[in-house]
């Protein structure tokens, strides 16, 4: 599917950020969440490492065998290693499309509600397109990029409310129902976003604010009216990336917290959407963050 440049540009994509790299995405997003953290690399009980594409999961061999042994070289344990990572724990999360870094996030609380000793959780999330890919679809034009979040116990900005995630196997195969992907999306994720509203007892109004993925920027306002949230409560981006598969909603909502957007008490609405396919709806509450 190619669109002529002009629809595209009115979906709200001016272009493409890309990147011969994801691993090297994965390294300056991870650093960059650590500072910000304020945690050291020895101090990261858990990597979990996310990857949409099956290549984001593989790292070429420094002495290729040509057998089977190539496929076992994971970028997971070369990011652990790149980092500096040594008690972390390492993990991959895939087969979740965009919902990738959501998935991640839910792994990390679980893990630390699981295991007491456990203090902090780095997830990063990284794709980038094999070299000469078509970069639009389903009317959506892809990034290359990577996020990077500490889930931690404590010196936390938001807190986790809830979660809710619509899985549906049926649109398997992506190429084959395309169609029923654009037709299952608006009314799907209605239910995901009223599922979890209704889970955690609140009313459409009770969301602050909803932070967007880099997905077509016509489809929100829509997808707002349909779960009766006020369009005013939308963030608008500083900046135009397209959409990075699964670090859109992350590097938003630090985009949204560096602009001074976000307050304490704003209860924080994310929402995605993952070929596969899931749909996933997740609430934080921003909290005062510490002095240092």
């Amino acid at each position: 599917m190619i669109s002529p440049p002009d629809r595209l540009a009115s979906f709200g994509f001016e272009g493409a950020w890309i990147s011969d790299d994801s691993a090297s995405l994965a390294v300056r997003a991870s650093r960059s969440a650590l500072a910000n953290a304020a945690v050291a690399p020895g101090e990261v009980d858990v990597l979990l490492s996310v990857g949409a594409l099956a290549s984001a999961h593989h790292r070429a061999s420094a002495q290729p065998t040509g057998g089977v042994l190539d496929a076992f070289c994971y970028s997971a344990s070369w990011l652990q290693e790149e980092l500096g990572l040594d008690r972390a724990a390492v993990c991959g999360i895939a087969q979740q499309g965009c919902v990738g870094v959501f998935s991640a996030l839910r792994t990390a609380r679980a893990l630390l509600a699981a295991e007491p000793e456990l203090q902090h959780v780095l997830c990063v999330g990284a794709d980038a397109l094999l070299p000469k890919s078509c970069r639009e679809v389903l009317y959506n034009v892809i990034s290359d990029a990577a996020c990077a979040v500490v889930v931690s116990r404590e010196r936390v900005n938001y807190r986790w409310l809830g979660f809710h995630q619509i899985s549906k196997g049926y649109y398997w195969d992506v190429p084959a129902k395309q169609s029923e992907i654009i037709a299952a999306y608006f009314p799907t994720g209605r239910s995901a976003t009223t599922g979890l509203l209704r889970r955690l007892g609140l009313q459409a109004n009770d969301v602050d604010l909803v932070i967007p993925t880099g997905v077509n920027a016509a489809s929100w306002p829509i997808l707002l009216r349909l779960c009766g949230i006020p369009e005013e409560r939308l963030y608008q981006p500083r900046r135009n990336f397209g959409h990075t598969i699964a670090a859109d909603s992350f590097l938003l909502l630090e985009e949204a917290r560096a602009s001074g957007c976000i307050r304490p008490g704003m209860r924080l609405l994310l929402f995605a959407y993952g070929f596969g396919s899931s749909w996933c709806a997740l609430m934080l509450q921003a909290v005062e963050e510490e002095a240092p």
